[in-house]
């Protein structure tokens, strides 16, 4: 598929709903670049395999859990790359605010950057979300919380995952932000933080 058949795909799905425009447009060569650079991931995470292949194949995979134990396995893009609406709707659900029961936006590039983390590990078990979106309340019920935190904009996602040290997930997450110039990635003391805003890297209490 080309950069611009990518681009029309992404920008469709943006009007449907998926997520919002401005962000759509904002992500679209970062998501074709992420993409592109799938292969690359065996170089900067311990993945098991060295078949480009395959992983670009998994780079198209999510396996996630929230903290309401709803969970979701499979494929979120189809063979030619384009985001499946209902999927996306379903993951979008798993990333809702718990606390205020609301959804909110989740873009694609989101989802794009966790599966890549998660192919490090050949996406062998689930990613557990701690934190996707979450509406301004409950963002202001939450101590050090960020006044003008990327979760608001569902941009963020706070996880861990079962026997898998944070400061091994904080590293995938730390060479992929090296590798295309964006990505928060924070290292807390029960989770990793990542988002799809610009580069840049912190350690939390």
């Amino acid at each position: 598929m080309t950069l611009e058949t990518s681009r029309r795909h992404d920008a469709q799905y943006a009007r449907e709903g998926g997520c919002n425009a401005s962000l759509s447009t904002a992500m679209m060569d970062r998501r074709s670049m992420l993409s592109g650079m799938a292969g690359l991931a065996a170089s900067v995470v311990p993945s098991r395999s060295a078949d480009a292949n395959r992983l670009i194949d998994r780079s198209r995979l999510i396996w996630l859990r929230n903290q309401a134990g709803e969970e979701f396995a499979g494929a979120f893009r189809g063979p030619e790359g384009v985001p499946a609406a209902e999927v996306m709707e379903r993951l979008r659900h798993l990333f809702r605010d718990l606390r205020a029961e609301a959804l909110g936006p989740l873009p694609v590039a989101l989802v794009d950057v966790l599966s890549l983390i998660q192919a490090g590990w050949r996406h062998e078990r689930p990613l557990l979300l701690h934190s996707g979106y979450r509406t301004r309340g409950t963002n202001a019920l939450l101590e050090g919380a960020a006044r003008a935190s990327l979760h608001l904009e569902g941009q963020a996602a706070d996880f861990g995952m079962r026997g898998i040290s944070l400061p091994d997930l904080a590293e995938a997450a730390s060479a992929f932000s090296r590798i295309f110039s964006f990505m928060g990635v924070g290292i807390y003391r029960n989770f990793v933080h990542v988002d799809v805003g610009p580069r840049r890297m912190w350690r939390g209490d």
